[in-house]
C-alpha cells in the first residue's frame, strides 16, 4: 500500500515549531527549499563545531546567520539508508532500505514509498536533485521517477567505478584499465574496474568515465541553473543538493595549501562550493529560501588522514578495542553530524540549539 501523501506545511511547519525556530510573521509566497546534503562529513568538520577546523567560512558564516543543531543524528549511519530517510521521513525499518545498494542492485527506493520531492511537485513545485542518487538507478527507481523534474549527477557513490584521474583513496585506486585482462581484474579486486563511473543529465549519460576534478564546479553551476530557471518562472523550488564530498576518493583542487592536506583542501572546495548555493540563493531575495546543510552519515574512520574530524565523539571506549566511532557504527560519531537551518527572517542567526533531532 502506498504511504498518503502530506501537503509539504503539515510536515515542516510543525517541526519548525516544536524547534521554536519559526518567527512570528507572515509568509506572503510559498518559499523555497534547499537541502545539502554532504557525504562522510564529521561533526568537528566544522569551524562552528570545533575550533580546530579553519577550512570552513562559508559554513562557518551560515551558522552565524542561522541556527547551528549540535544534536542533530542522521537516520542511519550508511549512505541509501540516511538517503532514503531523508527523502520519505521514515526509517529504514519502514521504508524498507537498510542496507546500501551495489552497482549491480536492480531495485531502490520502493516505490510505495512517497518522496519529498513528490509531495513539493504536487503543490506546484519545480525539483532537482544534483549529485549523489544511490537509492536505485534502473527503471521507476530512477530520480525522475521519484519526483524530481530534473536531475544530475552520479547515480551512487563516486567510488563505485573507475575514472581516468581517480583521484585520493585508501588503498589507492588505479585508472580504468585500457585492456581487460584476468591479471588486471586480479590486481583490481579492491576496486570497481568493471564500469567507468557515469554522469547523468535527467536519464542520459553525459560523461563516462567522470572526470572528478570538474564536478565540483559542475554540481556548483548546475544548482545555480535550476534556481535560475525557477525564479524566472516565478515558481518556487525544491533543490536536493548531494554533495561527493566528503565521500572518497578526494580530488582537491590543486595545490593543496601548505598544511591543510588533501582532506583539508577538499574540505575548503565543499564549503566554498555552499557559499556559491547561498549566494545564489540569497540573489532571490533574502528571507525567500530556507536552506539546511547536513551529512549523511559519519565520517569513513578506515580511510585514515582521508578521513573526516569526529570532533569530541571519538568513542575512546572502542578504539581501545580496536573499533571506531564512525560511519557504519551505531556509535555516536557515526550518525551524529552536522546540521545548520538558514533562513533569514524566520529562522533566528546566531542561535545554538541543543534539542536533540533525527
Amino acid at each position: 500500500m502506498r504511504t498518503l501523501p502530506l501537503s509539504p506545511w503539515a510536515v515542516l511547519m510543525p517541526t519548525l515549531l516544536l524547534m521554536g525556530l519559526w518567527a512570528p510573521c507572515v509568509v506572503s509566497r510559498q518559499p523555497n527549499f534547499i537541502v545539502i546534503l554532504a557525504d562522510d562529513v564529521g561533526w568537528g568538520d566544522l569551524g562552528a563545531n570545533w575550533a580546530e577546523t579553519k577550512e570552513t567560512p562559508h559554513l562557518d558564516r551560515l551558522a552565524a546567520e542561522g541556527t547551528r543543531f549540535v544534536d542533530f543524528h542522521s537516520a542511519a549511519s550508511t549512505c541509501s539508508p540516511s538517503r532514503a530517510s531523508l527523502l520519505t521521513g521514515r526509517l529504514g525499518l519502514r521504508n524498507g532500505v537498510t542496507h546500501n545498494f551495489a552497482i549491480s542492485s536492480l531495485g531502490g527506493l520502493p516505490r510505495n514509498e512517497t518522496t519529498l520531492a513528490e509531495v513539493l511537485r504536487e503543490a506546484g513545485y519545480s525539483t532537482g536533485a544534483i549529485g549523489k542518487w544511490h537509492l536505485g538507478h534502473h527503471g521507476h527507481h530512477h530520480p525522475n521517477s521519484r519526483g524530481f523534474d530534473y536531475y544530475f549527477g552520479i547515480p551512487y557513490s563516486h567510488d563505485m567505478g573507475c575514472t581516468d584521474t581517480p583521484g585520493y583513496n585508501l588503498p589507492p585506486c588505479p585508472p580504468c584499465p585500457r585492456h581487460s585482462t584476468t591479471a588486471s581484474r586480479v590486481e583490481r579486486k579492491d576496486c570497481y574496474t568493471e564500469v567507468a563511473l557515469p554522469l547523468l543529465e535527467n536519464t542520459t549519460i553525459i560523461q563516462q568515465p567522470v572526470e572528478l576534478g570538474s564536478l565540483a564546479r559542475r554540481y556548483a553551476e548546475e544548482a545555480e541553473r535550476f534556481i535560475q530557471r525557477a525564479s524566472a518562472k516565478g515558481q518556487p523550488f525544491f533543490l536536493y543538493l548531494a554533495l561527493a564530498h566528503m565521500h572518497v576518493p578526494l580530488v582537491p583542487p590543486p595545490p593543496p595549501a601548505p598544511g591543510r592536506g588533501v582532506y583539508g583542501a577538499s574540505l575548503g572546495e565543499m564549503d566554498a562550493l555552499v557559499g556559491r548555493v547561498k549566494e545564489a540563493a540569497d540573489s532571490l531575495g533574502r528571507g525567500s529560501t530556507l536552506l539546511w546543510f547536513t551529512g549523511d552519515n559519519g565520517p569513513w574512520a578506515q580511510k585514515c588522514e582521508l578521513a573526516g574530524r569526529l570532533g569530541p565523539f571519538v568513542g575512546a571506549w572502542q578504539r581501545q578495542r580496536g573499533g571506531s566511532s564512525a560511519k557504519q557504527t551505531t556509535w555516536e560519531g557515526g550518525h551524529r553530524v552536522p546540521a545548520l537551518v538558514y533562513w533569514p527572517g524566520r529562522v533566528p542567526a546566531s542561535r545554538t540549539s541543543q534539542a536533540l533531532l533525527r
